[in-house]
């Protein structure tokens, strides 16, 4: 979340923010702006003009979304920073939040000072003169992206989820998952076929099977997917929980890069056992944890839309070490190997499993 620090005293600067806001959050990001988001009217609704009271709680809930902020983008125009922008920016760099200084005044304070106060100077980057510059750089480094939850996010980006040309490293691995999984299922042919987490993949349309199955829970890929198989059956759900879906009742599970977004992938791997029939394959892929664990990128999955928006959701890569030895010991493993993704540093972990005799 960015916290925007501004003076909000004349209708032109409330008005300039309110500007600055909605730019930055056409990025994407989440954006905490006071005149907006510190409930002002309500709480003035509620306690008339009893300003001690209403100006504590406004200050309270500011302190609170500065404790709660990923950045902070302070505007100092004016001979000199507004004293309530300056506390803003000493607060969030005493909690060691970043800092971006936004000044579109071209007066300066000489050349010994420069632009702005120097301790401002001392605690921030030099400050973007133009906010076509900050965003420019908001977009590049996706500081202050918007978190989805995980249908929320594919909803966003399911048009263009498939793109290789938008997104090379989704389509890299998703190729070298289509050919393990092409290796197990070409020249057969299935009863039943389900795909859990289907989104917009290939596997559905590629397997050969009477009946196809894909659970998701966004329904914007289950839209895309349906479009392109018609003749299969959707189900938009939670793989975490028990399907509407007999049990036993396909002879071949697939399950590529779901895991990862889950909670309890534990109760998933639970759920794929009861509908998988005893003569059944199941086929699981999940991004290989151990290179990317203790780094920012292990803990959350960042895209850029085509629009230039960032969006984010949480992945969770820790419950996956070990999962090779967890799942051995529901089913037996027919095979199982690490395979890197050319031109990243990534690998993909790839499951083979029959359930137990």
């Amino acid at each position: 979340m960015i916290y925007l620090a501004t003076p909000l005293f004349t209708a032109a600067e409330q008005a300039w923010g309110a500007d600055l806001t909605a730019r930055m959050e056409a990025l994407g990001c989440e954006v905490y702006y006071p005149w907006r988001d510190a409930g002002d009217a309500a709480l003035l609704a509620a306690w008339g003009d009893d300003w001690d009271r209403i100006n504590a709680e406004i200050a309270r809930r500011n302190l609170r979304a500065l404790e709660r902020c990923d950045l902070v983008v302070a505007v100092v125009d004016g001979a000199d920073a507004d004293s309530g922008v300056a506390m803003e920016i000493g607060y969030a760099h005493a909690l060691g939040t970043p800092i971006r200084l936004v000044r579109t005044d071209f007066r300066s304070q000489g050349p010994r000072v420069g632009p702005v106060n120097i301790m401002l100077g001392a605690v921030a980057p030099a400050p973007f003169t133009t906010v076509d510059a900050l965003l420019d750089d908001l977009a590049r480094s996706g500081a202050g992206a918007a978190g989805c939850t995980t249908a929320q996010f594919y909803d966003l980006l399911a048009e263009e989820y498939g793109d290789p040309s938008r997104h090379p490293t989704t389509a890299r691995m998703r190729r070298a998952e289509e050919a393990l999984t092409a290796v197990r299922v070409d020249g057969r042919r299935f009863r039943s076929a389900l795909d859990v987490g289907c989104g917009d993949g290939a596997f559905l349309e590629s397997v050969a099977a009477e009946r196809k199955t894909g659970v998701d829970c966004s329904i914007e890929m289950i839209r895309r997917h349906q479009r392109r198989l018609s003749d299969a059956v959707f189900l938009i759900a939670d793989c975490q929980h028990p399907l509407p879906l007999q049990p036993e009742s396909f002879d071949v599970v697939h399950c590529s890069f779901v895991l990862d977004h889950l909670t309890d992938a534990d109760a998933a791997l639970t759920e794929l056992a009861r509908l998988a029939a005893p003569d059944a394959l199941v086929l699981i892929a999940v991004l290989a944890p151990e290179p990317l664990l203790g780094q920012g990128a292990g803990e959350a999955l960042r895209y850029r839309t085509a629009a230039g928006a960032s969006r984010s959701v949480a992945r969770r890569l820790g419950p996956l070490v070990g999962l090779g030895d967890r799942l051995a010991t529901r089913w037996r493993v027919e095979d199982r190997r690490t395979v890197p993704i050319d031109g990243t540093d990534l690998a993909i972990d790839y499951y083979a499993l029959r359930p137990p005799r």
